[in-house]
């Protein structure tokens, strides 16, 4: 569960990025562009190139989700987790469903965001608005609900959550809507945002509703000092999410570092990753647990489950009985191989580190990827590369895409 739960998410984001990368190429800024203009006039149907090119970024989408969907299936098979098949529909379906919507969102944003560097700022406060949406109507709280993703149907009960409702309106709205806005704007020819395409000695005039004076075309847009703070303010948060990577990935090693003896705490709190199923279902194998450390001084009372030392090696177990100075613990879960009861011991209460507090399904599986060669490459490698030759990847992709455009223009 956790670790599809996981990769909806990372598609979400990555296809975000995707978008916002190859905007010019996989959307309908080219419309605006005039790409369409003569071919309308020389009879070919716009609604009809609309659909087709929707259909091909959709497919293309799919599939790739899809294919992905499939591999974290393997993957979860591979790192030994319990595989449900009862989620998986209801994890593909709001997958599928996030797709769409920042597909058509970053649609609609191509047929009228008048620049480029625009459209993909709208495309990241899109993308950040679908996250508090379905913070805000509840949505979160029943896609983490295991009970709840076993039928499909419950994702998308209004008394449940809003989120997919409202979903599903948009998108049959969207549609018609956005091939309405491609036919009107490809009928007509759109004059260039850029006056130094324009012939020499030509200026270019708009019709201002507010005065109903003939204006010129570039004014009332923004100034280029506005545009360069937002430019650096993108770049502050590649740094601000590149570091974040870094730190976790810093963060996991510490935790694999873990020693019976020299346990990590984090303000009072130790992070465990168990590997177990001895604990499920309070604690599910590849779980990360965090523990309150305690000492001999602390309260512990019978139901609780502590994690503690014994011949040099770390044990967690559930307080079954109390004693002054020791206490008798047992596991929850028992192989089939083992009879119930048959591993229940004593321990002194001096040997006891800390007490369950909680823990973090998708955090288990995110450091269990992380150790992997490909989670190495994502949160230490490619973060490493990105804080220092950013820059020069961003240049190169312009040196390239103003190429291919000075290519196509001859």
């Amino acid at each position: 569960f956790s670790t599809i739960y996981i990769y909806i998410h990372m598609s979400f984001v990555l296809n975000t990025v995707y978008f916002i990368i190859n905007y010019d190429y996989l959307f309908f800024s080219e419309i605006r562009k005039n790409s369409w203009y003569l071919l309308v006039q020389m009879g070919y149907n716009p609604v009809r190139m609309f659909a087709e090119k929707l259909l091909a970024l959709f497919f293309s989408v799919m599939w790739t989700y899809t294919v992905g969907f499939a591999l974290v299936i393997l993957l979860t098979t591979f790192l030994r987790y319990n595989l449900v098949f009862s989620y998986i529909p209801s994890l593909f379906v709001a997958g599928t469903v996030n797709l769409v919507l920042i597909s058509l969102i970053t649609l609609m944003i191509s047929l009228y965001a008048r620049t480029v560097t625009n459209a993909r700022y709208l495309i990241i406060a899109s993308a950040a608005l679908i996250l508090v949406f379905k913070r805000i109507t509840g949505f979160y709280a029943v896609l983490s609900n295991r009970v709840i993703m076993q039928n499909i149907f419950n994702i998308f009960d209004p008394g449940r959550s809003w989120f997919m409702p409202l979903a599903a309106a948009f998108i049959i709205l969207a549609f018609p809507a956005c091939a309405f806005r491609a036919n009107e704007t490809a009928k007509y020819y759109n004059p260039p945002d850029d006056e130094a395409s324009l012939p020499e000695g030509v200026s270019l005039l708009r019709f201002s509703l507010k005065t109903c004076k003939l204006v010129p075309a570039d004014q009332g847009r923004k100034p280029e000092s506005l545009i360069k703070i937002l430019n650096a303010a993108v770049s502050f948060l590649v740094i601000i999410l590149i570091c974040a990577m870094l730190m976790f990935n810093i963060m996991i090693i510490i935790i694999n570092a873990t020693a019976p003896g020299n346990e990590v705490v984090i303000r009072g709190v130790i992070p465990y990753v168990f590997k177990s199923e001895t604990m499920k279902p309070a604690i599910m194998p590849n779980d990360l647990a965090f523990f309150r450390m305690t000492d001999r001084s602390y309260d512990i009372d019978t139901g609780q489950i502590i994690i503690f030392r014994k011949d040099n090696k770390v044990y967690v177990e559930r307080v079954v009985e109390e004693h002054e100075d020791y206490l008798t613990v047992d596991i929850d879960h028992y192989p089939s191989a083992y009879q119930a009861g048959s591993m229940r011991q004593t321990i002194q209460r001096e040997s006891v580190i800390g007490i369950f507090d909680g823990r973090s399904r998708w955090l288990g599986a995110l450091i269990l990827f992380a150790n992997t060669v490909f989670g190495r490459l994502l949160f230490l490698l490619v973060p490493a590369v990105l804080l220092f030759y950013y820059r020069q990847i961003f240049n190169f992709y312009i040196r390239k895409k103003a190429k291919r455009q000075r290519q196509s223009g001859g």
